[in-house]
């Protein structure tokens, strides 16, 4: 799997409020103009965290986004997740590992199952506060 602008700029735009956390609410314009992603791109991703419950939202003068949990609740993992959808290496696994392709006794199975286990293993290690 590659993983997609999603992914990156998510990540960035996360970090930004995890630098920034319990400071108060953050308008997607501040965070645009600060990590230079497109603003209407980064509505489309907070729509996508905010579904997940990563980050919570507020309206009027003083309003924006702030994380919904503390950055070091928040698992890389979870926020890949939200972006991409289904982590899965490999076409033939499902994120939990389990064979799709249909193929018993294919040996590559194995290779694809230790790949897997050991990139959501990492990613769920890892949290916001490991990136600041």
């Amino acid at each position: 799997m590659k993983f997609s602008t999603r992914s990156s700029y998510g990540l960035r735009a996360l970090v930004y409020l995890a630098k920034n956390y319990q400071k108060g609410h953050y308008s997607l314009a501040k965070i645009a103009r600060a990590e230079k992603i497109s603003l209407a791109y980064l509505e489309r991703l907070f729509s996508r965290l905010k579904k997940a419950g990563l980050v919570n939202s507020s309206m009027g003068m003083a309003g924006g986004y702030q994380l919904s949990h503390q950055p070091s609740k928040i698992a890389i993992f979870d926020v890949i997740e939200a972006l991409e959808g289904s982590i899965s290496v490999f076409r033939c696994l499902g994120a939990s590992g389990r064979i799709f392709c249909g193929k018993k006794g294919c040996p590559s199975v194995r290779v694809y199952q230790k790949v897997q286990q050991v990139m959501a293993k990492t990613l769920k290690s890892m949290t916001l506060e490991d990136l600041i």
